[in-house]
């Protein structure tokens, strides 16, 4: 689904940079798709710098654990905090559930930084309104909303 034509390369390390110029404003990184495992050496790199630094870390991956494992891609399991595993799957869509999007995927925390942290379900959406008018819309909407212009 996605083009693998590169559009805006950058470097691990300018990516790192622009991160952490962000200072206290973060407490970590989340990376999400396409599939961040199909830049499995690039995604490592930036996790263990991420690691250094402090930061937290959460994935989202299409794979399921034991392809991460077949794969050979089970080191990243080491600098991430929360791995959420799974394909989307549009008949067990669900938008009840917190950060998954179809009830076969599967939330693994794999550092005690969040053994206090409780899962509330429910139908959460977050919206961000910049100060040039862009909107973002990150969550699971159950209809489609239509923005003025």
């Amino acid at each position: 689904m996605w083009d693998f034509t590169p559009v805006n390369e950058i470097s691990i390390r300018e990516l790192f940079d622009q991160i952490t110029e962000l200072g206290d404003k973060i407490e970590g990184v989340t990376l999400l798709g396409g599939e961040p495992l199909d830049q499995y050496e690039e995604t490592l790199a930036l996790l263990q710098l991420c690691a250094k630094a402090g930061l937290s870390a959460m994935l989202f991956t299409g794979y399921e654990l034991q392809e991460i494992t077949q794969k050979g891609m089970s080191d990243i399991q080491k600098y991430l905090d929360i791995l959420i595993t799974g394909r989307y799957e549009e008949t067990k869509r669900t938008i009840q559930h917190q950060w998954i999007g179809s009830t076969n995927q599967k939330i693994h925390f794999l550092s005690d930084r969040y053994a206090d942290f409780n899962i509330k379900n429910g139908n959460y959406m977050e919206v961000s309104i910049e100060e040039d008018g862009s909107l973002t819309i990150l969550g699971f909407p159950n209809v489609i909303m239509e923005v003025p212009s």
